[in-house]
């Protein structure tokens, strides 16, 4: 029953992912999502509160969620590496939905995301107990800095590659901006 669940919100995902690349997401009923996708709209509703939810159910079924088992693991780099990957592979759907504006706007709702995925890092990391950083300034600055990196994947990295967009990020978390100064 499980299973048939997640297949039935992977299909109302795929069916949303499809109609943001070709209209506004203002334009987007849910009744355009559930035509489109072949159920009914009582479907929709058995699954998501509305279209908000359902764009932050696919950045945390898609990407977030293996970024945190990541983190949880210890393997930050690899977490980065997650989030990047799942942002690059996907560009002309997170470009759109970098477009949906407002109180529960792309940008506000992936930045709460991720403060909260590095708070609860950051947190539960007993090495960090002693560290002069709050974990909310933390996860604030380390979510600032990787959505700043998204964004640059998205609209402004060009023919770069993967791996050097990873390089570039990895560099900039290796090095102070002291150093990088000097």
């Amino acid at each position: 029953m499980e299973q048939i669940k997640e297949l039935t919100k992977r299909l109302i995902a795929n069916s949303f992912k499809e109609l943001l690349q070709q209209m506004p997401f203002e334009k987007i009923t849910i009744k355009t999502v559930t035509d489109h996708a072949n159920v009914i709209r009582p479907t929709f509703y058995n699954h998501f509160h509305d279209k908000y939810e359902l764009v932050e159910w696919i950045v945390q079924e898609e990407i977030l969620k293996g970024a945190a088992v990541k983190l949880d693991a210890g393997d930050g780099g690899g977490a980065v590496r997650t989030i990047i990957t799942g942002f690059y592979e996907d560009r002309e759907y997170y470009r759109k939905a970098f477009d949906i504006i407002g109180q529960n706007g792309f940008a506000e709702t992936l930045s709460e995301l991720l403060k909260k995925m590095f708070e609860d890092a950051y947190s539960n990391d007993k090495r960090l107990e002693d560290s002069p950083v709050a974990a909310g300034l933390a996860a604030r600055y380390y979510a600032s800095g990787i959505i700043t990196v998204i964004r640059y994947t998205l609209f402004e990295a060009g023919d770069s590659s993967l791996e050097e967009i990873i390089d570039m990020y990895t560099y900039l978390m290796k090095h102070t901006i002291f150093e990088i100064l000097n």
